[in-house]
């Protein structure tokens, strides 16, 4: 009797629902760059907290803005940073910096480039030569208030960082880091550092799973090779489950003689979500938990490995972070015929997307099958095709997502 597989969308409903959150904490803004905030984020203060001059220039009462000279207090220049009550009466002026606290009783400022200097009677007299169409000052408040949202809950970029640290963040609350393990199985792996011997390939499925869980918040490690050996294979499992919150293997997962990943799984007692998916490539894709500890043994051949992890494991860790999984895709022109005779699993196939003036457009690359990782050094996205589809016509719209 013919095994049945998952659909996709299935697989992943479950994938979802069987996430976790392992928890928060505080941590300092200096340290936080791509770690995931708890909750959104609000103004602490004012932006800005005073009123400023956004000009160097001369600050001056707004009943006086139709005057075109004034006289200059000689004694006070205001810096930024400076605190200092100073009252600038009608037909004066004094001089203020970028950034530096407007006096309260000044409502606009004249910029440098468009003064004169004079003197008359002693004193120093500045003409405006040019009309400003603007007062100059930013009001206090301007950009944002207290209290309002500055940032939604996500991974934290430098500009994020810089926005915390402008409104008085020292602190802030994150989501912990997850422990990932990363294993490769099979006797044909070599590893990068080693001369390869006949029949054996290197492995590039751990550097890439170790790095593209790193960019997601994980603390990732490799636990390292393993062959096609039953007790060799249990005991680093055994290991690697004890020790993280995820566990990743690739390899020994399918249904051949020596694809031992499956039974000792079951064996060490994860309970199997599914194993198999109707999924191209990626259909050997097994998914079990062990209490909160989550296990994903990923398909060999690295393509296989590479969108599996895309559509599934990352899902799974964003969702554990708090965040909405990257599952929707957009629209896009197909620029060449598309074939294929295999239409009974849902497929995604790494292609070029690129601008065709203003419209987002598919560039089939050079893909023979998942082991050819050589395709991604073209491709930036991934092109979806759905059960029951061989043909699409070139100029068609397709769904596709960026890489």
């Amino acid at each position: 009797m013919a095994r049945t597989f998952l659909h996709p969308d299935e697989a992943l409903e479950l994938v979802l629902k069987n996430s976790e959150d392992y928890g928060n904490e505080k941590i300092s803004v200096l340290n936080c760059y791509d770690r995931v905030l708890v909750d959104d984020i609000y103004a602490l203060n004012d932006d800005p907290p005073f009123s400023k001059s956004s000009m160097d220039g001369y600050a001056y009462k707004k009943e006086d803005e139709n005057k075109n000279s004034y006289v200059l207090i000689e004694d006070k220049i205001i810096y930024a940073g400076l605190f200092d009550k100073i009252e600038v009466k009608s037909g004066e002026c004094v001089k203020i910096m970028t950034g530096a606290m407007l006096p309260d009783n000044c409502d606009f400022v004249q910029r440098v480039e468009w003064t004169e200097e004079k003197k008359e009677n002693g004193k120093t007299i500045i003409n405006f030569t040019k009309k400003e169409m603007t007062n100059n000052v930013i009001k206090k408040g301007n950009n944002k208030k207290f209290g309002d949202k500055i940032l939604d809950k996500k991974f934290l970029l430098p500009k994020d960082i810089a926005i915390l640290a402008g409104f008085g963040y020292n602190d802030v609350e994150v989501k912990k880091k997850i422990n990932v393990a990363v294993i490769s199985t099979g006797n044909e792996i070599a590893n990068i550092v080693d001369s390869l011997k006949e029949g054996q390939i290197y492995d590039a499925n751990a550097p890439m799973l170790v790095s593209r869980t790193s960019a997601l918040s994980c603390n990732s490690k490799f636990y390292g090779k393993v062959n096609d050996d039953e007790k060799e294979i249990k005991d680093m499992l055994s290991k690697a489950i004890e020790e993280n919150d995820i566990v990743l293997i690739s390899g020994g997962v399918s249904m051949g003689d020596f694809d031992y990943v499956h039974k000792e799984l079951l064996e060490l007692g994860v309970n199997q979500i599914f194993h198999g998916i109707a999924m191209k490539p990626g259909k050997p894709l097994f998914f079990g938990k062990l209490g909160k500890k989550a296990v994903f043994a990923l398909p060999g051949n690295t393509v296989s490995s590479f969108m599996t992890f895309e559509i599934m494991v990352k899902s799974y860790i964003l969702n554990c972070l708090g965040l909405k999984p990257e599952n929707n895709y957009i629209k896009a022109v197909l620029a060449d015929d598309f074939k294929r005779k295999d239409t009974e699993r849902l497929e995604f196939v790494p292609v070029n997307l690129f601008f065709d003036e203003t419209r987002l457009s598919v560039k089939l690359i050079k893909y023979n099958n998942s082991s050819m990782i050589s395709s991604f050094s073209e491709a930036n996205g991934i092109l979806k095709i759905d059960i029951g589809v061989s043909d699409i016509a070139k100029g068609s719209i397709v769904d596709v997502r960026f890489l």
